[in-house]
């Protein structure tokens, strides 16, 4: 019986959509599913709503709970990473600091002054997961869901001998989305309410549609996208020509317009990455007519799911189990039956084969097609990308791979130039306000910054 090991299964919404599309393939096999979480509240309640998730499924999974890390992740074959260190209160933080030095984030979990921070909280923790995975599951596959995903991950391939993948839906997100614009899919709308994020999850591409793609997490470029073998690269570059578009995905539409390529992520996340969009209050109105916030977003979304949960738990509405964007299930599914599958996965550049993208740099985190099957992944061989879509996304990786660095060696300097090295940063404040931009960051988030 093979063993599915949750670390930070109290984010009881997360577990449930994961789990769920899991318990969905009826050929699941006799399977252990074992949550943790350092609160034992939260953990409890996943605990429950897992049981009656697997109950309504009918799925032959043996599900069990603990505190102890150590434990969940004995003779584990898959440990799945959820956790979000200091949960709401240091992402709030990592916001509001930085607006009093005129720096508006969109999101700030992934670049930018809050990506930056938040690797710095979360790298130590998946640090002592590997560890424990070295002493007692060290054959098993490490698949990192949390943000910033690129640098978690690159830490975990750097740090340790543990098999890694960060796994995102961005990319399925991105070619649904597209499918959509060129008319040859559903409009797929930006999730800015509750609603249409868990309409999201359930929204897939459609089946006539091919498309290669690689670059970083959070922007990966489509290199090639066709619907039933025609391409249809020369109608994406009309799409800033379609109003409807364009209101819609403004910051995206001038990056395909300046750089020759439809990239990921979102357009508010995009304009987190690049120097181009947050200027100033006009700018940002001017490109981003509807706004996000998504550490907002978020609170919205989790009250209504809570409210659903707490309906789920009372045994008053059914679970929603089927498949849906999250490629764990997909990625774990096909290595546990054989059913051979292709996901977007984000895994070390240097492979034992030579360099998955070519002029990326070889020890960075690459977002590229993987093949998975019971014998592992199996990441395609993408070559050089346009040179101006590398050197974006050099951009950021030079920005992680200074967060990395911080985070495995202590190394406050390395934190601050990685900060001063941001795009968007350096597009707002002088050398000197980042430094006390830094400071005060660092101060304020001294309780989830033991290594500092």
């Amino acid at each position: 019986m093979k063993k599915i090991t949750v670390i930070g299964a109290g984010s009881t919404m997360f577990t449930r959509q994961l789990l769920s599309a899991l318990f969905a393939y009826k050929d699941l096999p006799p399977t252990e599913v074992v949550l943790e979480d350092i609160n034992e509240q939260v953990l409890e309640r996943s605990f429950r709503l897992v049981g009656l998730m697997i109950e309504q499924a009918g799925v032959p999974v043996t599900l069990s709970m603990t505190v102890n890390q150590k434990e969940a992740l004995r003779n584990a074959d898959f440990v799945i990473n959820a956790i979000q260190v200091g949960g709401l209160e240091p992402w709030k933080l990592d916001m509001e600091i930085p607006q009093r030095y005129g720096i508006s984030q969109e999101v700030g979990d992934t670049l930018g002054a809050g990506g930056i921070f938040r690797g710095l909280r979360q790298i130590p923790p998946v640090l002592s997961i590997l560890r424990d995975m070295e002493a007692v599951c060290p054959q098993a596959l490490f698949i990192n869901y949390s943000n910033p995903l690129a640098p978690l991950t690159w830490a975990a391939s750097q740090a340790s001998s543990i098999r890694s993948i960060g796994l995102c839906y961005g990319v399925r997100y991105t070619a649904s989305q597209l499918a959509g614009y060129l008319g040859v899919g559903p409009w797929v709308d930006h999730p800015h309410t509750p609603e249409l994020w868990q309409a999201l999850m359930y929204q897939d591409v459609p089946e006539a549609i091919e498309y290669r793609f690689g670059g970083i997490n959070h922007m990966t470029w489509m290199l090639e996208f066709r619907h039933k073998g025609e391409d249809l690269y020369p109608l994406i570059h009309q799409l800033p020509d379609n109003p409807a578009v364009y209101k819609n995905d403004a910051p995206r539409c001038e990056i395909l317009k300046h750089f020759g390529y439809w990239s990921t992520e979102n357009h508010w996340h995009m304009t987190d990455y690049v120097p181009y969009f947050r200027k100033n209050e006009a700018m940002i109105n001017k490109f981003l007519p509807r706004r996000w916030n998504l550490l907002a977003l978020e609170q919205e979304v989790h009250a209504l799911a809570n409210e659903e949960i707490n309906r789920q738990l009372a045994g008053e509405q059914p679970f929603r189990i089927e498949e849906n964007m999250l490629n764990g299930a997909k990625l774990i599914h096909a290595m546990l039956t054989n059913t051979p599958t292709r996901i977007n996965g984000n895994i070390a550049n240097q492979q034992d084969t030579g360099l998955l993208i070519d002029n990326l740099p070889a020890n960075c985190v690459v977002e590229v097609p993987i093949h998975v099957d019971s014998k592992g992944l199996h990441p395609e061989t993408i070559g050089t990308l346009p040179t101006q879509c590398a050197a974006l996304n050099k951009t950021n990786i030079n920005v992680q791979e200074l967060v990395v660095e911080a985070a495995l060696k202590g190394d406050k300097q390395a934190a601050k130039y990685a900060l001063a090295l941001d795009p968007l940063t350096a597009a707002l404040c002088t050398l000197e306000q980042i430094d006390n931009l830094f400071e005060e960051l660092l101060e304020a988030q001294k309780p989830w910054l033991p290594q500092f």
